[in-house]
Protein backbone atom coordinates (compact mmCIF):
# COMPACT_ATOMS: atom_id res chain seq x y z
CA UNK A 1 0.00 0.00 0.00
CA UNK A 2 1.14 3.53 -1.07
CA UNK A 3 0.18 7.17 -0.20
CA UNK A 4 -0.41 10.02 -2.23
CA UNK A 5 -0.90 13.53 -0.16
CA UNK A 6 -3.04 16.12 -1.92
CA UNK A 7 -3.91 19.63 -0.95
CA UNK A 8 -6.99 20.69 -2.51
CA UNK A 9 -8.03 24.46 -2.43
CA UNK A 10 -11.90 24.81 -2.65
CA UNK A 11 -11.64 28.38 -3.33
CA UNK A 12 -15.35 29.17 -3.78
CA UNK A 13 -15.63 27.59 -0.24
CA UNK A 14 -12.53 29.24 1.37
CA UNK A 15 -10.92 26.13 2.30
CA UNK A 16 -7.97 23.70 1.67
CA UNK A 17 -8.57 20.14 1.98
CA UNK A 18 -5.92 17.79 2.68
CA UNK A 19 -6.62 14.29 1.37
CA UNK A 20 -4.24 11.34 1.53
CA UNK A 21 -4.91 8.91 -1.12
CA UNK A 22 -3.81 5.15 -0.60
CA UNK A 23 -3.15 3.32 -3.81
CA UNK A 24 -1.80 -0.20 -4.63
CA UNK A 25 0.83 0.25 -7.89
CA UNK A 26 1.50 -2.44 -10.33
CA UNK A 27 3.73 -2.51 -13.05
CA UNK A 28 2.49 -0.45 -15.35
CA UNK A 29 -1.25 0.90 -13.13
CA UNK A 30 -2.53 2.41 -10.23
CA UNK A 31 -5.72 1.29 -8.09
CA UNK A 32 -7.10 3.53 -5.75
CA UNK A 33 -7.66 1.79 -2.71
CA UNK A 34 -9.15 4.74 -0.70
CA UNK A 35 -9.55 8.47 -0.41
CA UNK A 36 -9.42 10.06 3.09
CA UNK A 37 -9.82 13.37 3.81
CA UNK A 38 -7.58 13.95 6.86
CA UNK A 39 -7.71 17.65 7.81
CA UNK A 40 -9.77 21.07 6.40
CA UNK A 41 -7.89 24.48 7.05
CA UNK A 42 -10.65 27.54 6.85
CA UNK A 43 -8.64 30.66 4.75
CA UNK A 44 -10.00 34.36 5.95
CA UNK A 45 -12.22 35.66 3.13
CA UNK A 46 -10.18 38.77 2.60
CA UNK A 47 -6.25 37.54 3.05
CA UNK A 48 -6.39 34.32 2.09
CA UNK A 49 -4.53 33.28 5.02
CA UNK A 50 -5.40 30.11 7.42
CA UNK A 51 -7.73 31.28 10.32
CA UNK A 52 -7.95 27.53 11.82
CA UNK A 53 -7.59 23.76 10.71
CA UNK A 54 -9.94 20.90 11.72
CA UNK A 55 -9.09 16.99 11.61
CA UNK A 56 -11.90 15.05 9.23
CA UNK A 57 -12.91 12.25 12.18
CA UNK A 58 -16.35 11.27 10.71
CA UNK A 59 -17.17 8.52 8.11
CA UNK A 60 -20.00 11.17 6.79
CA UNK A 61 -17.41 13.87 6.38
CA UNK A 62 -14.48 11.75 4.88
CA UNK A 63 -17.68 11.09 2.34
CA UNK A 64 -18.80 14.19 1.74
CA UNK A 65 -15.38 15.91 1.50
CA UNK A 66 -14.26 13.21 -0.55
CA UNK A 67 -17.07 13.46 -3.21
CA UNK A 68 -16.85 17.46 -3.62
CA UNK A 69 -13.52 16.67 -4.15
CA UNK A 70 -13.91 14.07 -7.09
CA UNK A 71 -16.85 16.19 -8.61
CA UNK A 72 -14.44 19.32 -8.65
CA UNK A 73 -11.72 18.13 -10.41
CA UNK A 74 -11.19 20.00 -13.21
CA UNK A 75 -8.31 18.31 -15.03
CA UNK A 76 -9.36 15.78 -17.69
CA UNK A 77 -6.65 13.06 -16.07
CA UNK A 78 -7.92 10.66 -14.03
CA UNK A 79 -6.45 10.30 -10.34
CA UNK A 80 -4.65 7.24 -11.56
CA UNK A 81 -2.78 8.82 -14.19
CA UNK A 82 -2.14 11.79 -11.78
CA UNK A 83 -0.73 9.35 -8.84
CA UNK A 84 1.01 6.94 -11.65
CA UNK A 85 2.87 10.06 -13.37
CA UNK A 86 3.94 11.28 -10.14
CA UNK A 87 5.85 7.73 -9.16
CA UNK A 88 7.65 7.67 -12.51
CA UNK A 89 8.68 11.12 -12.07
CA UNK A 90 9.61 10.42 -8.50
CA UNK A 91 11.89 7.35 -9.68
CA UNK A 92 12.99 8.90 -12.38
CA UNK A 93 14.57 11.39 -9.96
CA UNK A 94 16.10 8.94 -7.23
CA UNK A 95 18.44 6.96 -9.71
CA UNK A 96 20.86 5.86 -6.77
CA UNK A 97 24.79 7.54 -7.52
CA UNK A 98 27.44 4.66 -7.57
CA UNK A 99 30.59 6.05 -5.58
CA UNK A 100 33.80 4.37 -8.03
Amino acid sequence: MNGYRIVWEDTPKMREVELFVEYTLSTDSVQIDAIRPTKVTFLDAETKQPIRSVGVHTDMGRKILTEAYLADRSTETALEDEIHSHVIVREDSTVPQIAV
